[in-house]
C-alpha cells in the first residue's frame, strides 16, 4: 500500500485557457510516481512552472476521461516532453531511438474510444519519436469498435476493455495496493469516471502484547533449537505473513486485524450528471471501517464512502458578482435558467456537485472546471485600487460557489469548517492536496484493546 497520496491541480479552466487558469488537468502522486488525469493544452508547461512541486518524468500513467480537446490536446506535447523526443534522422534512415526504446517500459495511457487513433495520427504527422514508448489501453462501449491498425513505431500494444455487463470497468488496474474502477457520466460525448480505491492495511503491531508469550523461557529455548536465536523476530512475520503462529507450548498468535478502508478518490470528467456511477460506488463497503469509534463527532466522516471526490462546476448563478447575471440587466437569468442552460452544454452548477456529494457521502468536495469568468484571484496583492477590488469580487464569486454546493450537500447552517478541516473548495491551479493516510488521522482508535483479543 502507498504511503503518501497527494494531488496537484495543474488546470482548473473550462473549455479555454485564461489568464489566472490553464485547461484540465490533474496530478496524482501516488509516492514517488505520479498518475495524471487528463492533459489540456500546454499540461507540460505547468509541469515546470516554479509553482508545481512535481518531476514531469515521474509520470507512470495517464488517464483521460473523454475526448474534448481541452483534455487532451496536451497530451502529444507531454508525451514527447517526459519521453525525450527530441531530435531527428534523415528521410529513410534507421532512428536509433526506436531500437533505444525496446527496453523501457511505456507509459500506459487509459481512455476512451479514439484516444489510440488520435495519438498516432499525432505523433505521425509531426514526425515525432518517443525513446519512451507508450501504451494506449482503451476503454470500449458495448457498441464500440477495437481499432486493429498499425502501430506507431514509439507504441506497443495496449488492450481494449470492455465494461462488463452493468457497464463499468472494475479493476482496470490492481497493483500496490491501489485499484482503479471506471464508470460512465453524461456529458455531450462519452465521458467517463475514475475511481481510486486502496486497500485496507494492517493495524501496526503492538509488540507489547506479543513479546511476554515469545519469551517465555520455554518457548525461546525451543525456538533457539529451531534456529530461531531470537523469537522477536517472528513479530515481523506475523506482520507479513498474515497468518497465525503457534508456539512451542501451544499459544496461537494471531497477526493484527486489518485496518479500516483505504483511500478512496472519485476524479471526474465533465458532467451534467455522475450518478450513472452510483451502483459502482454503493458497492464499497464501509463496514469494516470502524468509523463510527473514530469519527464520533463527525457524521460526514462517519458515513462516508469516499474521501474525495473532484467534481466539475462549470456555471453558476452570480447575481451580485457577475455583472452579465445583475438584475439590473433586461431579462436577467435566474438559477433555474443557469442550471439548464449548463445542463444543455452537459454541464454541471455548485447545486449539481453538493447534490452528488451528499449522494455518495464523500467528505470532501473540490470544485473543477470553473468557467473563464471565475478568475483566481491569487495570493498576491494587486497595486491600484480597481485591481484589489476586482480581485474582492473573485473571491466573492468563489466563496459563493462553494456556499451554494455546500448548501447543497450538507443543508443550511453548516460550517464549511468543521474540526478545523474545509468541506468544499474551489480548485486553483497549482493546488495540493494531501490525503492522509486514515491510520494517521485519529490516534489508536481502540486498536490495542482489539489486539489483546488476538494474542492468545
Amino acid at each position: 500500500m502507498p504511503d503518501q497520496i497527494s494531488l496537484t491541480f495543474l488546470g482548473t479552466a473550462a473549455g479555454r485557457p485564461s489568464p489566472t487558469r490553464n485547461v484540465s488537468s490533474l496530478a496524482v502522486k501516488i509516492d514517488s510516481k505520479l498518475w495524471v488525469f487528463d492533459a489540456g493544452e500546454s499540461t507540460q508547461h505547468q509541469f515546470m512552472d516554479a509553482r508545481c512541486k512535481l518531476s514531469m518524468g515521474k509520470t507512470e500513467k495517464i488517464f483521460v476521461t473523454h475526448m474534448h480537446a481541452d483534455h487532451v490536446n496536451g497530451l502529444p506535447g507531454l508525451l514527447c516532453t517526459i519521453s525525450a523526443g527530441e531530435g531527428s534522422v534523415q528521410q529513410g534512415e534507421e532512428d536509433p531511438r526506436i531500437a533505444q526504446s525496446q527496453s523501457i517500459p511505456p507509459t500506459r495511457i487509459y481512455g476512451p474510444s479514439g484516444l489510440r487513433l488520435f495519438l498516432r495520427h499525432c505523433l505521425a504527422l509531426t514526425h515525432s519519436t518517443l525513446t519512451r514508448p507508450y501504451q494506449v489501453n482503451e476503454l470500449l462501449f458495448p457498441d464500440e469498435e477495437e481499432e486493429t491498425g498499425a502501430l506507431h513505431p514509439s507504441e506497443r500494444p495496449g488492450e481494449n476493455i470492455r465494461c462488463d455487463d452493468e457497464g463499468f470497468w472494475r479493476g482496470i488496474i490492481e497493483e500496490k495496493g491501489m485499484r482503479v474502477d471506471v464508470g460512465p457520466i453524461l456529458h455531450t460525448i462519452r465521458c467517463l469516471g475514475y475511481l481510486l480505491v486502496e486497500s485496507p492495511r494492517p493495524l501496526p503491531i503492538v509488540p507489547s502484547l506479543y513479546t511476554p508469550h515469545l519469551t517465555l523461557p520455554e518457548n525461546a529455548s525451543a525456538l533457539k533449537s529451531q534456529g530461531i536465536s531470537n523469537p522477536l523476530t517472528l513479530l515481523s512475520t506475523l506482520q507479513t505473513s498474515r497468518e497465525p503462529l503457534t508456539l512451542p507450548n501451544g499459544t496461537i498468535l494471531t497477526p493484527p486485524e486489518m485496518g479500516g478502508r483505504g483511500r478512496r478518490i472519485l476524479v471526474l470528467g465533465d458532467t451534467f450528471d455522475a450518478t450513472p456511477l452510483l451502483p459502482l460506488i454503493e458497492s464499497l463497503s464501509s463496514d469494516i471501517d470502524h468509523a463510527h469509534s473514530l469519527y464520533k463527532n463527525d457524521p460526514v466522516k462517519r458515513e462516508s464512502l469516499l474521501d474525495l471526490v473532484i467534481h466539475e462546476s462549470t456555471n453558476a448563478f452570480l447575481p451580485l458578482h457577475d455583472a452579465s447575471q445583475s438584475s439590473s440587466k433586461p431579462n436577467p437569468p435566474s438559477l433555474e435558467s443557469v442550471s439548464q442552460l449548463a445542463r444543455e452544454h452537459g454541464h454541471s452548477t455548485p447545486q449539481v456537485a453538493g447534490n452528488f456529494a451528499r449522494l455518495v457521502k464523500t467528505e470532501r468536495l473540490v470544485l473543477n472546471h470553473l468557467s473563464v469568468k471565475y478568475p483566481d484571484p491569487g495570493d498576491e496583492p494587486l497595486a491600484g485600487e480597481e485591481e484589489e477590488e476586482n480581485k474582492k469580487n473573485w473571491r466573492g464569486m468563489l466563496r459563493e460557489i462553494e456556499r451554494q454546493a455546500e448548501e447543497s450537500w450538507l443543508g443550511e447552517g453548516n460550517e464549511k469548517r468543521e474540526g478545523g478541516e474545509w468541506r468544499v473548495t474551489t480548485a486553483r491551479d497549482f493546488m495540493e492536496i494531501e490525503i492522509p493516510r486514515r491510520d494517521k488521522v485519529t490516534g489508536d482508535g481502540g486498536k490495542k484493546e482489539k489486539q489483546k483479543k488476538k494474542a492468545k
